[in-house]
């Protein structure tokens, strides 16, 4: 039978740690972690061109979410759950934005909130 070794972890993902930040409204600081290559496959099978809107948006929310530790993980749902929450799709955009903008220190162009 054909045995498949998995490709080996770069050390500098378990060197940098998780990224800490806090959401305007809630007191909590929450961390996440860098995607591995099987989470940015799950992304992009879920936000592919086959797949419904509201199917891309739970692919979105389902990356994120597994981004996070445990505790952060529990709160975000918590969240998004909580009708009088105003804690939404957008504000995990920026924040996914700002996740990739530290992981490849690139800068990412923020979300307009103001109407051209």
């Amino acid at each position: 039978m054909k045995e498949f070794k998995r490709a080996v972890q770069e050390a500098t993902d378990e060197e940098e740690g998780p990224l800490e930040f806090k959401v305007e409204g809630h007191d909590e600081v929450l961390r996440c972690h860098k995607p591995t290559d099987g989470q940015l496959a799950m992304l992009m099978a879920s936000t592919g061109r086959h797949t419904s809107q509201h199917t891309q948006i739970a692919g979105v929310i389902d990356f994120f979410v597994s981004l996070l530790d445990n505790e952060s993980q529990i709160l975000v749902s918590d969240w998004l759950l909580d009708r009088e929450d105003p804690f939404g799709i957008a504000e995990v955009n920026d924040i996914m934005s700002w996740m990739v903008e530290e992981w490849t220190a690139r800068p990412t162009p923020l979300r307009s909130v103001s109407t051209p």
